[in-house]
C-alpha cells in the first residue's frame, strides 16, 4: 500500500478545511435566520422578545462573515477590478499582481497583530444578554487573517511558479476546489 505524499495530505487537509469553513458559515447563516425569525415572532406575536435576540445573532454574523471571507479568498471569489491589469503583458502583470497581494498580506498581518490587544481587553467583559465573553465577537478576526495570509502567499507562489514554467500565468484569483494546490 502506497503512502500518500506530504503534498497530497496537505491538499486534502486544505480541502477539508475549506469545506468545514464553507459549511460552518452556512450553518451559522441558518442559525442567524432562525434566531432572527424566532425573535421577530416572539416580539410581535407574543410581546415577549428574548433577551439574547440582538447580541447572539450579531456574534454569529461576525463569525459567519470572517469565516466566509477566508473561503472566498481561497476560491478567488472576492470582488476585484482587473480590466486594466489584464491589458498589461504577462511579466509586468505578474509584478503588479504580486505587489497587490503583498500589500494585502501586509494589511492582514497588521490587523492580525493589532487585534490581540482588543481581544485581551474584551476578555474582561461579558455580554449581558448571553453571558458570553465579549472576546467571542473579535475571535474570528485573527483566524480569518491567518487563513487569508496563507492563501494570499500561496497565490503569489503559484503565480510565480506558473510564470517561470510557461512564461505566462492565468490569474484565476484563488485556489479553486479540485485544483492541485
Amino acid at each position: 500500500m502506497a503512502t500518500k505524499g506530504l503534498k497530497t495530505r496537505l491538499a486534502e487537509a486544505d480541502e477539508l478545511l475549506d469545506r468545514g469553513l464553507y459549511y460552518g458559515s452556512a450553518v451559522l447563516l441558518m442559525i442567524i435566520a432562525s434566531a432572527v425569525f424566532y425573535s421577530v415572532v416572539m416580539r410581535y406575536a407574543f410581546n415577549a422578545a428574548p433577551i439574547w435576540a440582538e447580541q447572539a445573532p450579531r456574534v454569529f454574523f461576525v463569525w459567519m462573515t470572517y469565516l466566509a471571507i477566508a473561503v472566498a479568498t481561497r476560491r478567488g471569489q472576492n470582488i476585484r477590478v482587473t480590466f486594466f491589469i489584464e491589458m498589461v503583458p504577462p511579466r509586468p502583470r505578474l509584478i503588479i499582481q504580486v505587489i497587490m497581494h503583498l500589500i494585502i498580506i501586509i494589511m492582514l498581518v497588521v490587523v492580525f497583530w493589532n487585534v490581540w490587544p482588543i481581544i485581551a481587553l474584551n476578555l474582561k467583559g461579558t455580554m449581558m444578554s448571553t453571558g458570553w465573553n465579549n472576546a467571542w465577537s473579535f475571535a474570528p478576526l485573527p483566524i480569518s487573517c491567518a487563513l487569508m495570509t496563507a492563501y494570499e502567499a500561496r497565490w503569489i507562489i503559484r503565480s510565480i511558479q506558473q510564470y517561470l514554467e510557461t512564461g505566462d500565468f492565468k490569474d484565476e484569483g484563488g485556489m479553486v476546489p479540485g485544483s492541485d494546490d
